[in-house]
C-alpha cells in the first residue's frame, strides 16, 4: 500500500522576505520555501532532527507556513545549512511516512477485526431460533 504522502521538499530563497534579525543585527532571517505546508507531527519530527547541533555554525530554524526560516548571515546558507537541513528534512519526511503506514495499518486491522466478527455474528444470527 503506497501511503498517500508527497515528501516535503526545499524549494527555494525567497529573498524579498529576508529581514534583519531584531536579536543581531548582524544576522538575517532566511526564508527557505518548502514544496507544501508541513503538518504539525512533521513539523515536530524535523524539530527532533534539529535538537543536536553538528557543527559550531548551528543556527535556530524555525518553520513558519510553508517556510524554513534560518537566522544566520546570509552566506552561511550555502557553506553550512542548506545541506544540514535537506537532511532534516528527509528524515522529518521518513518518520511522518513510517507514522502515516503505522496509523494505515492500525485502521485496516481493525477494519478487518470488525469484519470478521460481524461475519461471525451473521452465521449465528442464522443459527439462533427465537421462537
Amino acid at each position: 500500500m503506497e501511503i498517500d504522502f508527497i515528501d516535503i521538499k526545499i524549494v527555494g530563497l525567497e529573498d524579498d522576505l529576508t529581514v534583519e534579525s531584531p536579536n543581531n543585527p548582524a544576522l538575517r532571517y532566511i526564508y527557505l520555501k518548502l514544496s507544501q505546508t508541513p503538518p504539525p507531527l512533521w513539523q515536530k519530527y524535523f524539530a527532533e532532527s534539529r535538537k543536536i547541533a553538528r557543527h559550531a555554525r548551528w543556527r535556530q530554524i524555525w518553520i513558519d507556513r510553508k517556510f524554513l526560516v534560518v537566522e544566520c548571515v546570509p552566506e552561511e546558507i550555502e557553506t553550512h545549512h542548506l545541506n544540514d537541513l535537506k537532511q532534516d528534512v528527509a528524515h522529518a519526511n521518513s518518520s511522518y511516512r513510517q507514522y502515516l503506514q503505522h496509523q494505515y495499518h492500525t485502521e485496516y486491522k481493525k477494519v478487518q477485526t470488525q469484519s470478521i466478527e460481524r461475519d461471525r455474528l451473521r452465521e449465528m444470527k442464522d443459527r439462533l431460533n427465537f421462537d
